[in-house]
């Protein structure tokens, strides 16, 4: 665990499940990186607290690129980067400029990072800034290409609030397949089978006049 930057500051906690091998190779204030192997496959996986103060942004970028420096390997990175990549991640408030952006941008350039697909809302943070009420996709799950085509299916979910102003954010390695619900089909040519007949009597017979 990494504790809170200050009094009511977001902090770190990790925890993982028994059956899950997980070797963590760094840990500071802002991240944990990880080596993980599950169901046979082994990849990296970097958690992210993103400095909330701006100016300090772009070392906490730094710092990770410096950790995972030649990282060839498949690797996950999620978390509250408190970052944004361009105004169609924003609502509310004014607009940022367009130059405010590049180092976040030029940190998933330089690491080959890409966005997961997702579901759900991604305007993951709400909160007031400058009098205005604002919402933004702070929370992210993004992997490099090695990572993607490892889990070709892998994904994200953004979830309902709960007690916080961000919502939770799940990655999926491998998504549970919708189960397809069987198509009723009547056939004509039974209609006048009476063992089918009786059949359905004796089941008409156990409803009661609500259930008809």
């Amino acid at each position: 665990m990494v504790p809170p930057h200050s009094r009511g500051g977001g902090g770190l906690a990790h925890l993982w499940k028994k059956e899950i091998e997980l070797r963590i190779l760094h840990q500071c204030d802002n991240f944990i990186d990880t080596e993980i192997r599950f169901q046979g496959k082994t990849f990296m996986a970097t958690f992210v607290y993103g400095a909330p103060d701006k100016e300090n942004r772009k070392a906490v970028w730094d710092a990770i690129i410096e950790k995972t420096e030649g990282r060839d390997t498949p690797w996950l990175l999620t978390g509250d980067f408190n970052e944004i990549l361009d105004n169609s991640e924003k609502v509310g408030g004014p607009a940022r400029q367009e130059n405010s952006f590049v180092d976040f941008r030029s940190f998933m350039s330089e690491c080959d990072l890409y966005d997961l697909r997702h579901s759900g809302n991604f305007l993951s943070w709400r909160g007031v800034r400058y009098k205005h009420n604002v919402k933004c996709r702070l929370d992210r799950a993004m992997a490099k290409s090695a990572w993607i085509e490892a889990y070709p299916s892998g994904r994200c979910e953004y979830l309902n609030y709960e007690g916080s102003s961000h919502r939770p954010i799940i990655t999926f390695f491998y998504p549970a397949k919708k189960k397809r619900k069987g198509l009723f089909r009547y056939d004509r040519s039974l209609r006048n089978n009476e063992e089918v007949k009786l059949l359905v009597e004796r089941r008409l017979g156990r409803l009661t006049p609500t259930q008809i």
